[in-house]
């Protein structure tokens, strides 16, 4: 797993790196102002943010990111038509019908990325991703680990297509947040509930043997504070 934990921070210190430029870029020239703007800004805005972030995470649940491209497209052409049409001042499309479109527009994208199926390793942080991969998984293999977090988001994942050899650690956190895990029902699950409060835990489908399954574990250990937990073995 030491590849995963190098993508892991290289992807992190790409974010990082984006922001501190982005900051830095804005705040150049006169600082003091344009935090004070930037600062006034966000304060009048912040809840019409939370509200956009909640409903994109709600249609990523059900859609696919490329569902969003046709009717993002007739969404701003009706508009469009509508500006033209009403005579809707410019100051109006500016002030809010601008600023609301980017807005919409950087969400979409920061949501719809998601990291590499290889990595074994899934976060969302106020977002909600499904994943699926057919990796192999097991001591034998190499592949000895799964991490699952969702902080107020939720994570979708779906092991039912990848192959157990030997032992395998699944981590879940989930902290005001879902997190929704479906592994093949041949395989023997072992769950760990001790580390969880307030959360809801579900486990559903048919059980392996274990005696069947000797060469084979899989050792779920959840983490969780006020959300919930799903095990689905299809």
């Amino acid at each position: 797993m030491a590849g995963t934990g190098v993508r892991n921070g290289q992807r992190s210190r790409m974010w990082l790196g984006l922001a501190v430029l982005a900051v830095g870029s804005f705040t150049v020239g006169d600082t003091t102002h344009r935090v004070r703007a930037a600062a006034d800004w966000f304060t009048t805005w912040w809840p019409w943010l939370l509200l956009a972030l909640a409903l994109l995470n709600l249609l990523r649940a059900a859609i696919t990111p490329g569902s969003f491209i046709a009717p993002g497209l007739l969404a701003t052409v009706a508009v469009g038509g509508l500006a033209a049409t009403h005579d809707i001042s410019t100051r109006t499309l500016t002030d809010f019908v601008a600023p609301a479109a980017l807005v919409l527009v950087g969400l979409a994208l920061l949501l719809s990325s998601r990291g590499a199926t290889h990595s074994h390793r899934w976060t969302r942080v106020l977002a909600t991703g499904r994943v699926r991969t057919t990796d192999a998984f097991g001591s034998r293999t190499g592949n000895r680990q799964v991490i699952l977090r969702a902080i107020a988001g939720e994570v979708r994942a779906d092991l039912t297509g990848s192959v157990l050899d030997g032992s395998l650690t699944v981590l879940v956190t989930a902290v005001a947040g879902h997190v929704h895990l479906t592994v093949p029902h041949d395989w023997p699950v072992t769950v760990r509930t001790a580390g969880t409060i307030l959360t809801h835990v579900s486990d559903t489908g048919p059980r392996a043997s274990t005696e069947d399954n000797a060469a084979r574990e899989v050792g779920l250990h959840l983490l969780g504070l006020v959300g919930a937990i799903s095990l689905v073995r299809a």
